[in-house]
């Protein structure tokens, strides 16, 4: 392979057997490397030089190098795209002690399926141009990155089947996060230390779990004012649309709730006048009121151009 000097893209897919690159290969132009179901595939071996992934742009491993416990992306300086998933015994990425570099390349980061990740490098993610996290089903992870707050330029984050977060980061939220989803994160008790109310780019929240106890929602100024589509799902306990936490959201236009069974209630003075979509799934008590446009809350909706109930267009 020393002789493939042109190579950019190498993609290692189902190779069962696959141990090990060659000792003294070094990629010098290689730009993505994405690996998948080759579990006995050492990737990065405990002495690997620094420059051997220097050029590195893309990596992507899927249930595939069970030694690998740890990454310190340092070995990768120049990444700018990196996906893990189904890699059961990664543990943490680090950041080695002493260097206090920014690894400025990297704009995505995505680890699904990865039962034993437990933690983030200390400090925060050196990481000042990420854009977008994704987390999911990593069912050990008791915290998010420290320092989140630094990171300026991230814009989207999506938390899902993390069951062991139970904490908002301490210094808040990325200034200029734009989309956020939390889904089946129960431990994370949505409220107003959490800080959301402040972030004025905020423009799409997502937020699916049970919210044990939650029987109103939202609290008064837990939402951003700028907030342009909302979506709820799975509120075991809700029964009321609070009213003082709906009236500043003058940029909200779409509303979305679904398995909020016990949902019963619409706020006295009605929703917000901007919402142009309202789309209510599944067994809610609060559909009979809305039907048919002569339900008791009719009035409080017809201002919405676009009503769907149980994927059926009423307006």
């Amino acid at each position: 392979m020393g002789s493939i000097n042109s190579l950019q893209h190498f993609y290692i897919i189902n190779c069962h057997s696959l141990k090990s690159f060659p000792e003294d290969y070094t990629p010098t132009d290689l730009k993505t490397l994405y690996i998948r179901n080759c579990k006995k595939l050492e990737f990065i071996k405990p002495a690997e030089k620094r420059h051997r992934y220097a050029f590195l742009e893309n990596l992507c491993i899927g249930n595939s190098c069970d030694s690998l416990t740890s990454l310190s992306l340092y070995l990768i300086p120049k990444l700018r795209f990196l996906s893990i998933w189904d890699c059961a015994n990664l543990e943490s990425l680090l950041k080695p002690e002493g260097i206090q570099e920014h690894l400025t390349s990297l704009e995505a980061l995505e680890i699904r399926d990865c039962p034993s990740l437990v933690y983030f490098p200390k400090g925060g993610l050196p990481t000042p141009n990420l854009t977008s996290i994704w987390l999911s089903n990593c069912k050990n992870l008791k915290s998010l990155p420290d320092q989140l707050q630094t990171l300026k330029n991230l814009q989207s984050m999506f938390l899902n089947k993390c069951p062991e977060l139970e904490s908002h980061p301490d210094g808040g939220w990325p200034s200029n996060l734009s989309l956020f989803c939390v889904t089946f994160c129960d431990k994370l008790m949505l409220g107003k230390e959490w800080g959301l109310h402040g972030l004025d780019r905020l423009s799409h929240l997502e937020i699916e779990g049970k919210c044990e106890n939650m029987e109103s929602f939202p609290k008064e100024k837990l939402l951003p004012r700028n907030l342009n589509s909302l979506r709820i799902s799975g509120f075991m306990d809700l029964k009321y649309l609070d009213s003082m936490g709906l009236q500043h959201l003058s940029a909200l236009k779409r509303l979305d709730i679904s398995c909020c069974d016990q949902l019963q209630s619409l706020p006295e003075d009605g929703l917000p006048s901007s919402l142009s979509f309202l789309f209510i799934k599944e067994r809610s008590l609060l559909k009979s009121k809305l039907r048919n446009k002569k339900g008791k809350h009719w009035s409080k909706i017809a201002h919405i151009s676009c009503i769907e109930i149980d994927e059926e267009l009423i307006s």
